[in-house]
């Protein structure tokens, strides 16, 4: 009986944890952006517990996971960040789907802007990646935005382009094509799901190899 609650049970624990952690981060960062978008939750809120708070759980459970030989598991919050990212922006297009008002706009300007990220893997490795937007500025009827900030261009100096604009103000701006609701939830969940069976398919590893190297008590004759 020991050997079931010290050995077998923390396993079945973790694997549901593994299990577990990919949807939970996603539907609290889903439930967060809808209430930024549909309730009152402000700026520093959304940021905080949507965008910084579900990252760090998954970060804090992929290094629990690595310091105990679980790579299986800790690989599992890269896809299970990733959906939990794309169920985010998910909310800001259907709420623009939902009460978006489309109107058109004549571009003035149009500012390429580049830039370059550096950062540090878990090794010490530096990596760099750059970076473009494009920042269009607009001339649009009462109440629509004065600017798009977006990776690539979407017209010319001087031509129409169609804008979705929220009229709450709770939403940033698209452009009219640029709206994919349905399908950024249909990525996130594609990515949730990976990351669970990764996650299921390390705890149920880790349990067997922790198992597998378990001295085997000897036999009392």
């Amino acid at each position: 009986m020991a050997g079931w609650h010290g050995g077998w049970a923390r396993g079945l624990w973790r694997t549901a944890v593994a299990l577990a952690a990919p949807p939970l981060s996603a539907a609290l960062a889903f439930g967060v952006a809808r209430w930024s978008a549909y309730g009152s939750l402000g700026n520093w809120g959304f940021i905080l517990a949507g965008l910084l708070l579900p990252p760090a759980l998954l970060g804090w459970h992929a290094a629990r996971a690595a310091r105990r030989r679980a790579p299986l598991v800790a690989l599992s919050a890269l896809p299970a960040g990733i959906g939990a990212f794309l169920a985010l922006v998910s909310v800001g297009h259907s709420a623009l789907e939902d009460r978006g008002v489309e109107i058109r706009c004549v571009v003035l300007k149009v500012t390429e802007r580049t830039w370059t990220e550096s950062s540090t893997d878990a090794q010490g490795h530096p990596t760099s990646t750059t970076r473009t937007s494009y920042d269009h500025r607009l001339d649009c009827p009462a109440g629509g935005p004065k600017h798009l900030d977006v990776p690539g261009r979407l017209a010319k100096e001087g031509e129409s382009l169609a804008v979705l604009y929220d009229p709450q103000g709770k939403v940033s701006p698209r452009a009219a094509g640029d709206v994919h609701g349905r399908g950024l939830r249909t990525a996130a969940e594609g990515m949730v799901g990976v990351a669970m069976l990764m996650g299921l398919a390390g705890g149920i590893r880790e349990a067997y190899e922790k198992r597998r190297r378990r001295p085997r008590r000897p036999v009392k004759r």
